[in-house]
């Protein structure tokens, strides 16, 4: 299979199926996403740890392939080294990535065959199909791993799949815990943060590390800046810390302080948590258990979209420009603590429209803003609504 493979283009009538399944991609990559979780164990602890992010792969994934054969460009192989190179320094085992392809691969196949229905298929078009999908996944798995080798050979791998490993609590004892800590610059003992960070707009400031660094500051960090440990000396500096990100345009979420290397893959998850407490899209720092309740509903945000969410099912069924009136108005009143004038106050309205559109909110919602039951339910599911917004 030589370097031709690459250039011809997928017949035009494939290129047809391959169009629909990009109008239709959401659907595709949330199916792909249960697929991947179902059949394989590391893509199961991604969707454990992070609910959504396999399905924002998926779906870029997707999103680039299917444009490229549907454009008539060919196989993107370029593209799929690039992916390689991000996902071996960020630690993903080559082997799920080679098992993941083999599946996407397979997914993509019976989708089309799904897509083209009986009067279209012949069993020559069906090998076509299979051929074509089956070569695809051959280069792209050729470009994966000449990337994962790649980084194997770059000297800074070697610490970065150590910092994976304290990361991930892969190393047994604390003898070798200890060593990786000294391997990575970090003190053996005191008391550490676990950060996850998430840049939310392209810009020219330094690493968060060199950042940490220049405030001689200890810290490792995976090759991004994605999640790292810092070393702390005393509480205060959590604070401190928490400014210096809150300088650069990133969404972070920090665990609170720790002892012992054994607690940090959980203080990772918390981190991972509290980086959920912010809406996409948003910079800011969150420390794990800033707000209980945000807390609680970004730990389990499908849960909370779809049991808690059912107390604004009525808001939510609005037009947008009428359902961003009210949810802003309930979040005012929520934020004035209940009262209306406070509410006006903050969105510049008088009293009374904030009491006539709190009493639109009750009429929908069927809650009573005066029982502190019904209140607690609207409250956990703004908070929900605010980190996961209802598309307009």
């Amino acid at each position: 299979m030589g370097i031709e493979a690459l250039a011809r283009p997928v017949p035009r009538e494939h290129r047809e199926l391959l169009r629909e399944m990009l109008a239709r991609l959401p659907e595709f990559a949330d199916r792909l996403a249960r697929l991947l979780s179902e059949q394989d164990e590391f893509y199961r602890q991604v969707e454990a740890v992070d609910p959504g992010e396999l399905r924002q792969v998926c779906r870029a994934n997707l999103e680039r392939a299917l444009t490229a054969l549907a454009e008539g460009h060919g196989l993107a192989i370029d593209a799929a080294r690039k992916t390689g190179l991000t996902q071996a320094r960020q630690g993903i085992p080559l082997p799920a990535v080679l098992r993941a392809f083999r599946i996407g691969g397979t997914f993509v196949y019976e989708g089309l065959l799904e897509l083209a229905g009986p009067e279209f298929l012949n069993p020559t078009r069906t090998i076509e199909i299979n051929s074509y999908v089956w070569k695809a996944i051959d280069l792209y798995s050729d470009a994966l791993t000449t990337a994962y080798e790649e980084v194997a050979a770059e000297p800074s791998h070697a610490n970065a799949r150590l910092l994976d490993d304290l990361l991930r609590g892969r190393l047994a004892g604390q003898a070798d815990m200890e060593a990786a800590a000294r391997e990575l610059g970090l003190p053996t003992a005191g008391m550490f943060v676990a950060a996850v960070t998430e840049r939310v707009e392209p810009d020219e400031h330094d690493s968060v590390e060199a950042l940490l660094r220049a405030r001689r500051w200890r810290s490792a960090w995976r090759p991004g800046g994605e999640a790292g440990l810092v070393a702390i000396d005393r509480i205060e500096d959590v604070r401190r810390l928490r400014e210096v990100l809150g300088s650069l345009p990133l969404a972070a979420g920090m665990s609170k302080p720790f002892t012992g290397f054994p607690d940090v893959p959980d203080a990772l998850h918390r981190a991972r948590i509290a980086r959920r407490s912010l809406p996409a899209g948003t910079a800011g720092v969150v420390v794990f258990g800033d707000s209980p309740v945000t807390t609680l509903v970004a730990a389990a945000p499908g849960m909370a979209r779809d049991v808690v969410r059912s107390a604004l099912a009525g808001v939510l069924a609005l037009p947008g420009a009428e359902r961003k009136v009210l949810l802003d108005t309930l979040l005012a009143w929520f934020a004035g603590h209940g009262s209306a004038k406070e509410a006006a106050d903050r969105l510049f309205v008088h009293p009374n429209t904030v009491r006539y559109r709190l009493r639109r909110v009750q009429e929908l919602t069927k809650r009573d803003l005066t029982d502190p039951v019904d209140i607690g339910e609207l409250y956990v599911a703004l908070e929900s609504v605010r980190l996961e917004p209802e598309p307009v």
